[in-house]
């Protein structure tokens, strides 16, 4: 699952944002209430709830991007997905409208005109869109997320500048350059010449061209994530293919769990889409970069305790007996995809890794306490959350005689 590109890619030489995109135009005068935001990925997994808090947070209507056949078609499928995770409500129907597009294309799949009058409509822009696939290279992932993030600063730059909430990872500064640093605070810049993953560079690239837009300015705000789970209330997840996801339901099959001294940092995307919108609608904040991290991470014992305490017996073993069980049940079922899988993760994954950068997200943890926005702790209430939708959809196996769960 994990891809390196060839060592002839050079990240510096690919941050180069269109000169003719300046920010010369004045600011919306709806920006204090914005009444259409633009918004990319709302069929994603976090996109559904960024979607669904902008319904509720303005009275907007929201433009989203999406790919498909025509306006009802797109409609339909936006529905769909909002009622996946629980979040439809027809009493704001209407103020959802799909725009045929594609993130890989210019103008974003539009025609000139089409974009031009978008972009006379628009009063705020969240771009949360991305090709999330950490198999691709880079060069297969560059249209979508490096070349569509900068039709997006194109977009912002049209007939009246358009602030930009771009939706950004931690995961790039996931590597050995970044690791003598003691905390990576908002404002550093991950070191790119040990990057390594398709998605993860675009990534990278997309958020230079963001800064290097504010250089020109653009009054755009960066919101670096860290690993999103599940709802808090209701569980649901709609990225079972998550690392994490894989490795728990391995563990439970496997009876067992690796012995590994790290830890576990995740947030519910509820936490995650609150805290980008409420942030994003002050103008105060414009030009920052945030942090969403959860400020109580838990050991990898810890954590594994509290799934044996919530029904799962699992034995604590070395990471070399838990690899070799791994490729001996693979032997055994050569046919299930999921034991492959987890092998994949052991090998590549850097959640095993003891050595991890460290990130410091003080100040907007501060911020977010200040309009009572806090982040729910990992512990055995959450992780009942989780787990109980998990085996409600069938991932996870239900657990017996148990009154926990």
């Amino acid at each position: 699952m994990i891809n390196t590109t060839g060592n002839s890619l050079d990240l510096a030489e690919e941050l180069i944002l269109d000169s003719s995109i300046q920010f010369i135009n004045p600011l919306s005068d709806n920006l204090p209430e914005p009444k259409s935001i633009f918004l990319t990925g709302a069929t994603g997994f976090l996109g559904a709830y960024l979607l669904r808090e902008l319904l509720h947070k303005t009275t907007a209507d929201i433009y989203c991007l999406i790919r498909c056949g025509n306006s009802e078609d797109g409609k339909n499928r936006l529905q769909k997905h909002l009622e996946f995770y629980l979040l439809w409500e027809e009493t704001f129907s209407y103020r959802i409208i799909p725009v045929v597009g594609d993130l890989s294309k210019p103008l974003l799949g539009l025609s000139e005109g089409d974009f031009n009058e978008l972009a006379g409509i628009i009063d705020i822009i969240y771009h949360n869109g991305a090709w999330v696939n950490s198999a691709r290279p880079y060069s297969i992932l560059k249209p979508a997320n490096v070349l569509g993030t900068q039709e997006v600063i194109r977009l912002a730059s049209i007939l009246q500048t358009k602030p930009v909430h771009f939706i950004s990872t931690l995961g790039f500064f996931f590597n050995k350059t970044n690791l003598d640093n003691e905390k990576i605070t908002e404002t550093d810049i991950a070191d790119f010449s040990s990057i390594k993953g398709g998605y993860q560079q675009t990534k990278w690239v997309a958020e230079q061209l963001i800064i290097l837009a504010q250089q020109r300015g653009l009054p755009a705000c960066i919101y670096r994530s860290s690993r999103i789970s599940g709802h808090s209330q209701t569980g649901i997840n709609g990225n079972i293919q998550d690392f994490l996801c894989i490795l728990l339901k391995g563990c439970i099959k496997l009876g067992r769990f690796p012995n590994l001294k790290t830890q576990i940092n995740m947030i519910p995307v509820d936490y995650v889409s609150q805290s980008i919108v409420s942030l994003s609608l002050e103008k105060k904040y414009f030009g920052r970069t945030f942090h969403l991290v959860n400020p109580q991470s838990t050991s990898w014992e810890q954590f594994f305790n509290s799934m044996c305490f919530l029904g799962y017996p699992l034995e604590k073993v070395s990471y070399d007996d838990f690899l070799a069980e791994t490729k001996n049940q693979i032997s055994k079922y050569p046919k299930d995809k999921l034991y492959s899988s987890l092998l994949l993760l052991l090998k590549f994954s850097k959640i095993f890794s003891p050595d991890k950068v460290e990130f410091n997200a003080d100040q907007t943890i501060a911020e977010l306490g200040n309009i009572s926005i806090l982040c729910p702790a990992i512990n055995e209430e959450l992780l009942n959350v989780y787990f109980s939708y998990f085996q409600k959809i069938g991932y996870f196996p239900e657990v017996l005689n148990n009154n926990k769960i």
